[in-house]
C-alpha cells in the first residue's frame, strides 16, 4: 500500500472520493474544518481561482479504490513555505509507513509550487501535539526545528498553549533562528490562507502569539526538544 501508483492527488470537489479523504481526515483527527471548507479549497484549485496558494489533497488507496490516508496542505507564497494542514492513516493500518509515503508526495507538490513561482521552497511546517515521537525523531536527526513560540491553532482556546508545536523542516533556507518578524508573517500566512481566517488581528488567540514574540529579535527552537526526553 505504500507504493507510488496508489496515491493520487484528488482535484475534484464533486466526486466522492474527496468526501471519503477529508472524512477520512475528520475521523482521524476531530479538529478539523468543516467539509464545505475543504471542498471548497478543492473547488477554487479546480476553477483556477486566485486563492492565493496552491491547495492539495492527497490520498493513498487501497485494491477496492477507498482511501486509506489523506493528507493536505497549502503552499504559503508569501513565506515560500509549505504547510501540512492534515495528516490520517486509518487506525489499523498505522506503522506501515503510509503516512510518510504520503507526506512525501506533498512535499514534492510544495517544491514544485516554489519552482512555478521561480523560488525555491524555504521551510515545510506543520504542527503537531508536543509529546509527538515523530517530531522527537525528527529533531533529534537534525531534520526539523521547533519554534520556541507558544503557538495555537485558530480554534484553540488559551488555555490550551503548549498542547501543539510548530515545527519547519528546512529546504533552501537552513538557518537556526528567523527574525521574529518574518516568524509574524509566517503565522499571519498560516492563519489568513491555510485557515482562511479572514482578519488574524482581530483574534484575541492571534495577538496572544504575536506578543509572544515582542521584544525577541531572533526565535530559535524549542529548548524542550534540547533535552534527553525531549
Amino acid at each position: 500500500m505504500g507504493e507510488d501508483s496508489r496515491v493520487v492527488e484528488v482535484r475534484d470537489e464533486r466526486t466522492e472520493l474527496a468526501r471519503a479523504a477529508i472524512e477520512l481526515i475528520q475521523r482521524s483527527i476531530g479538529d478539523v474544518q468543516p467539509m464545505a471548507d475543504l471542498l471548497s479549497e478543492l473547488e477554487e484549485c479546480r476553477r483556477g481561482l486566485p486563492s492565493g496558494g496552491d491547495y492539495h489533497l492527497l490520498a493513498a488507496l487501497d485494491e477496492g479504490g477507498e482511501p486509506v490516508s489523506a493528507a493536505a496542505g497549502v503552499y504559503l507564497p508569501s513565506v515560500r513555505a509549505g504547510f501540512i494542514t492534515y495528516l490520517a492513516v486509518k487506525r489499523e493500518l498505522r506503522n506501515r509507513q503510509l503516512g510518510r509515503t504520503l507526506r512525501a508526495h506533498l512535499l514534492d507538490r510544495f517544491h514544485a509550487d516554489a519552482r512555478a513561482e521561480g523560488a525555491a521552497l524555504a521551510w515545510t511546517v506543520g504542527e503537531v501535539r508536543r509529546e509527538s515521537a515523530w517530531l522527537r525523531t525528527l529533531v533529534q536527526g537534525g531534520r526539523a526545528i521547533p519554534f520556541h513560540l507558544g503557538y495555537f491553532h485558530p480554534w484553540m482556546p488559551l488555555r490550551a498553549e503548549g498542547r501543539y508545536v510548530l515545527y519547519r523542516e528546512p529546504a533552501a533556507d537552513p538557518r537556526a533562528e528567523i527574525p521574529s518578524h518574518e516568524v509574524a508573517r509566517l503565522l499571519f500566512a498560516i492563519w489568513r490562507r491555510a485557515y482562511r481566517i479572514r482578519y488574524p488581528l482581530q483574534s484575541e488567540t492571534f495577538c496572544y502569539m504575536l506578543r509572544g514574540l515582542e521584544g525577541r529579535e531572533m526565535i530559535g527552537a524549542d529548548p524542550f526538544f534540547a533535552g534527553p526526553d525531549g
